[in-house]
């Protein structure tokens, strides 16, 4: 990503490095003033909660700092492929596999667990003779053991002394609420490396995150490499830095040329560096989910394509002004997104959904446009919506075509296109019931509990933000629309949104992101009483140590109001 010499410059900007700051202080307080050789059973330490846990707080036992991890041959390599990923995302480490399972820390095995999803597991932490513990850990499939890993993380590090760790035994057995739990991220208006990207992985899978949703394409800018259509990150990808710092969209100016020596800022992931992404999210049991925003937000597509702009537009400055939807009526338009799909297909593998937008779409541009007209009377059809929902119909099959999931933004779920699509209910509760009552798998993405780039706080001292106020306990109170069990038998999931109009750098969206995302898990992954507010928060605390240890940056939980 490229230099921006303008962040300094506004008060919103200001706010947010002493936030940091203060951060830093008040984490080392924490740290400084914990409570030493005190034994923590597992239940008042694990987030998200798990389904059921018993520790006997009167038999505690030893394990060393550098554990020796046996696993029967068939699963051991799995096994050591999870010990290097663990190892390397540095929350636990000095973590070996040995071929002496009497001798053995931890004992791991891929049976006995009821695969569902294959995210369930069992752990069971016994004692044995002088005061050693085994822990035993199992599982119907890799991902599950992944996750009763990531659950000893939080355990073993809440126990840690200066030998090894002493904690009570324990046994829990865990199964998550929902399959979808994700965080969507906006790298169009601001661009984020893969340095960052993978480290935003790192936190989430701490936590049982399993959907990391890329929103590539938007007006500011387009974010991934197309083959076929350089000029998508050859001048869409970098635009003119903003004189003032502050986000205005109406000032965004795109490079006018390839290698536009004015457009400076921005950035884009080749397809070589999405599959390692993609490969790296894998590893820690999350999917990335690429977004390509369509009919509407499309400025950057036809920036660099005019082929996709409706007849009688005054393209770029109509552009600015809501007129960005593609035309409905070229054929260069579905030649384009077919050949956009099909080079996510090369990237990312079957099974993957791929988001389809189809969010705020205006059809202004469509009215006069003689190629929509006239792709209107072919359809004989005389409402606009026709044209979206024909042009939907006709992109989710394609992208459906070899294992693939179509997804749209709610207002693509009242087009009538297809009921197999899935559906992502933005605007409330009530647009999610109406998706789940036609048949729509639903994920449940309100703006009401899961926008993340709104404040958390009323105190003017917060970072500048878009609008909007979502404190910690607002998030982890949301409450389900009220379905019927078949139409609830449809909600895949719980999913935040992170628009990054004036998160200009990662730290400013871990920031907003943590601990909000902490509640959004126990959520998405336990089913909680979400009354039950004081438990999360205490065992939150121990959790956001733990980010710490990924140098992931977070808001105090002390000051909420």
């Amino acid at each position: 990503m490229k230099e921006r010499p303008w962040r300094s410059r506004t008060p919103g900007m200001m706010n947010g490095r002493r936030f940091y700051l203060r951060a830093a202080v008040l984490a080392m307080a924490a740290f400084l003033g914990m409570e030493k050789g005190h034994a923590v059973p597992a239940e008042d330490v694990l987030l998200p909660a798990p389904s059921e846990c018993r520790s006997d707080a009167s038999s505690l036992v030893r394990l060393p700092l550098r554990l020796a991890v046996y696993a029967p041959e068939k699963d051991a390599p799995a096994v050591e492929a999870l010990l290097n990923v663990l190892n390397a995302q540095g929350a636990l480490t000095g973590l070996s596999m040995t071929r002496d399972r009497d001798s053995a820390d931890v004992v791991c095995s891929l049976e006995g667990i009821p695969a569902g999803t294959g995210e369930g597991y069992g752990a069971r932490l016994e004692g044995v003779q002088g005061g050693r513990g085994v822990l035993h850990l199992n599982a119907a499939a890799p991902q599950g053991l992944f996750y009763a890993w990531q659950s000893m993380v939080q355990v073993l590090n809440a126990n840690r002394t200066g030998e090894g760790f002493s904690l009570p035994v324990f046994s829990l057995r865990d199964v998550p609420r929902f399959e979808w739990r994700g965080i969507m991220l906006d790298v169009s208006r601001h661009f984020f490396t893969m340095a960052e990207v993978k480290r935003m992985i790192d936190a989430m899978s701490l936590f049982k995150l399993n959907r990391l949703h890329l929103h590539l394409t938007d007006g500011p800018g387009w974010r991934m490499e197309i083959k076929k259509y350089p000029l998508l990150t050859s001048m869409s990808a970098w635009r003119v830095p903003l004189a003032n710092g502050e986000w205005n969209w109406q000032e965004v100016k795109l490079a006018i040329q390839e290698h536009d020596p004015e457009a400076t800022y921005g950035g884009f992931y080749t397809q070589e560096q999405m599959k390692e992404i993609i490969a790296y999210a894998s590893s820690r049991q999350v999917t990335v989910v690429p977004e390509i925003d369509l009919p509407g937000h499309s400025y950057a597509a036809m920036h660099a394509y005019g082929d996709l702009i409706c007849d009688g537009v005054d393209f770029p400055v109509e552009g600015k002004k809501g007129r960005d939807a593609v035309c409905m009526g070229r054929p260069e338009t579905l030649r384009f997104v077919k050949d956009v799909v099909d080079e996510l297909k090369a990237v990312f593998p079957p099974g993957s959904p791929i988001h389809l937008g189809h969010d705020e779409v205006s059809a202004e541009a469509w009215k006069k446009c003689k190629y929509c007209r006239n792709r209107l009377k072919e359809l004989n059809e005389t409402d606009l919506k026709a044209l979206s929902r024909d042009f939907l119909r006709q992109i989710a099959d394609y992208v459906r075509q070899g294992g693939y999931d179509a997804i749209v933004w709610d207002e693509g779920g009242e087009l009538e296109a297809d009921k197999h699509i899935f559906v992502m209910a933005w605007r409330g509760n009530d647009f999610a019931a109406a998706a789940a009552r036609k048949g729509h798998p639903v994920i449940l993405s309100p703006c009401s509990h899961f926008y993340f780039d709104y404040y958390q706080s009323s105190a003017p001292t917060e970072p500048k933000a878009i609008g909007g106020l979502i404190p910690l306990q607002q998030v982890y109170g949301y409450e389900l629309p009220e379905l019927t069990p078949e139409e609830a038998a449809r909600v895949r999931g719980l999913q935040a949104n992170i628009w990054t109009e004036y998160l200009y750098d990662m730290g400013l969206v871990e920031y907003m992101m943590w601990p909000r995302a902490l509640a959004l898990s126990e959520r998405a992954w336990s089913d909680c009483d979400p009354r039950d507010y004081r438990s999360f928060r205490s065992r939150a605390s121990a959790a956001l140590k733990l980010l710490e240890k990924l140098a992931v940056k977070y808001r105090p939980m002390d000051d909420e109001n």
